[in-house]
């Protein structure tokens, strides 16, 4: 589509570049990471139940996936016939179970 009279050298064809390229400009530094503030640093200060979390994560995530000393232990007393968990406990453990579970879905 050509518009009659528009000259594309002519003062509306320049101050319509000066607008476009401008909004270029704008459009880059906003997509630039850092948005355009180069040079600047932000901080972040935890609190300390943030770095408590932290560290307790890393902690958990060295300790081995299985505890060979519990399983020893539970099979040495499972050799010798002793009783790991009595029946009120084994039930405690299910009703809790079933209500935890219920009440999470």
């Amino acid at each position: 589509m050509t518009i009659p009279g528009l000259d594309p050298s002519g003062e509306l064809g320049r101050l319509f570049f000066q607008i476009q390229s401008k909004s270029s400009h704008e459009k880059d530094v906003r997509q630039s990471p850092g948005g355009g503030h180069r040079g600047t640093t932000d901080a972040v200060d935890l609190s300390r139940l943030a770095q408590d979390i932290r560290t307790h994560a890393t902690r958990a995530a060295e300790l081995p996936d299985l505890r060979t000393d519990r399983i020893q232990h539970i099979q040495q007393a499972l050799a010798q016939g002793i009783e790991l968990a009595t029946p009120g406990q084994v039930a405690d453990a299910i009703t809790r179970e079933t209500i935890l579970n219920a009440l999470g879905s």
